[in-house]
């Protein structure tokens, strides 16, 4: 998702500095794109030896790929995901790493959803969403009132998010469907755990959570009614600081605190922590880890299998070269409980379309007088980057098409070789995200999904209101 908020963290691939990453690498937007096509302009005859040594590396005999098997996945039905053995469903997280904007994402993620609802008992989606934008989204699981739904959506628009399209929306929508066929016991909700992306949602949040609650001293209201003010400024730093006096006080007053705020005293301070990680701890990754900690006894999830889909940079498992911690290496290199039972599932694409922001790109390849663009520099096959071996994976799904691919299996390669990506002239080599050549594929992900051709994701009416 291109939002601006939380500074350069990282999708696999092009990582932008918005905090929601495409590719496989940390950049700002139009800075690069200049970068890019300048170097594109004056070395375009090295970009090309680039790309095809890289393309006939990709085709060796020895792919990380190889002796991997690999199941087409029939997305019109209902997928069996036959691939998947015993041990799998014993993991109690389940990660899977897209690419923001690309359609077809949204029907994996909501197949898989269904099908480890059905076999493994998962009834939490762990989301790259805040806390109060997951709590406007299970409100509307329960209720279905649309102008809830379009509550969340609506900074999105605003911000011009890859998040803001009509096909997450509708995959929300089937949820809820979901939802009504299933026992209560089984119903699936969600928990953000996110940093703060909707400042006035939080304030809304804030207020609903003060609702339900008896009247605070006149003190302790006025201090949350300057955070809820705060969040109306555009300025994060500040906000953060109003929001950390404002948790001071709570705990300073805190046995009068919990008689009045009842079960929201814990949420409320929750809240305000995030709000407070402008100033306390601002680096993304480091955020969802606390979240994610603070999470499992805030909503009694410890002994819960959780399922989310989130960005590709997010779900790697082992430190990439330069030291980036993606949130799934700090949860298993970390105590907390199901440390050691995680898995990975990575979307790679060839052929497929982006909705991306047309003002990041080249006037050249943007759609005319449209604010996003179906781009399709962001495959896994160049143009920017190139994953080793996805020859491999392509000659093994038909055009259109989804097939998974298990890397753990018995004598599958990728448990001894490395990934091995490359990019074309003009990405910066600081800004690249390199794997470990020491580590096995394996160490990063135990699944790659392959989707072909895919149409972009459909941008949200600007007109939508809440």
């Amino acid at each position: 998702m291109l939002h601006g908020k939380f500074g350069p963290v990282g999708d696999l691939g092009l990582r932008v500095a918005s905090g929601r990453g495409v590719v496989w690498t940390t950049f700002h937007f139009q800075p690069f794109f200049t970068m890019l096509f300048a170097a594109f302009r004056r070395a375009a005859l090295l970009g090309a030896g680039l790309l095809l040594a890289a393309a006939a590396q990709a085709q060796q005999p020895d792919s990380v790929f190889n002796h991997a098997p690999h199941e087409t996945l029939d997305l019109a039905d209902t997928p069996q995901f036959a691939l998947f053995d015993p041990a799998f469903y014993k993991n109690k997280l389940f990660l899977l790493g897209e690419s923001h904007g690309v359609q077809r994402v949204q029907d994996v993620d909501f197949a898989l959803l269904r099908h480890l609802n059905q076999r493994a008992g998962v009834r939490t989606y762990l989301a790259e969403v805040d806390c109060a934008q997951a709590f406007y989204l299970n409100d509307y699981l329960r209720t279905g009132d649309e102008p809830t739904l379009n509550r969340v959506f609506t900074s999105w628009v605003t911000s011009q998010a890859q998040w803001a399209n009509a096909d997450f929306q509708q995959k929300i929508r089937r949820i809820r469907q979901l939802n009504q066929t299933l026992p209560a016991s089984r119903r699936i909700h969600f928990v953000g755990i996110d940093g703060v992306q909707d400042y006035p949602l939080m304030a809304t949040y804030l207020a609903a959570q003060r609702a339900t609650s008896r009247a605070l001293p006149p003190a302790l209201t006025a201090r949350l009614d300057s955070v809820a003010a705060a969040c109306g400024t555009g300025r994060p730093p500040a906000t953060a600081a109003v929001a950390l006096r404002t948790q001071q006080a709570l705990q300073a007053a805190a046995p009068a605190a919990r008689r009045a705020l009842g079960p929201a005293y814990e949420l409320i301070q929750h809240a305000l922590t995030n709000l407070g990680y402008a100033r306390t701890l601002p680096e993304r990754e480091a955020q969802l880890l606390a979240n994610y900690q603070a999470a499992l006894p805030l909503w009694h999830l410890q002994n819960e299998k959780l399922y989310g889909l989130w960005g590709l940079g997010h779900v790697l498992q082992s430190p990439a070269l330069g030291g980036y911690r993606a949130l799934a290496a700090r949860i298993r290199q970390s105590s907390l409980p199901g440390h050691d039972a995680v898995v990975s599932i990575l979307c790679t694409y060839s052929g497929c379309q982006m909705m991306t922001p047309s003002a990041v790109l080249p006037a050249s390849l943007r759609a005319p007088g449209q604010t996003f663009t179906g781009a399709t520099l962001f495959n896994h096959d160049g143009p920017l980057v190139r994953l080793a071996g996805i020859e491999t994976l392509k000659a093994a799904t038909p055009a259109g098409g989804t097939t998974l691919w298990w890397l753990g299996a018995p004598g599958a390669a990728a448990q001894r070789l490395p990934v091995r990506v490359s990019y074309a002239p003009g990405v910066p080599a600081g800004q690249q995200l390199g794997f470990d050549p020491q580590r096995p594929a394996t160490d990063y992900v135990q699944y790659v999904l392959l989707l072909r051709d895919s149409p972009a994701t459909q941008p949200l009416a600007a007109s939508m209101h809440p």
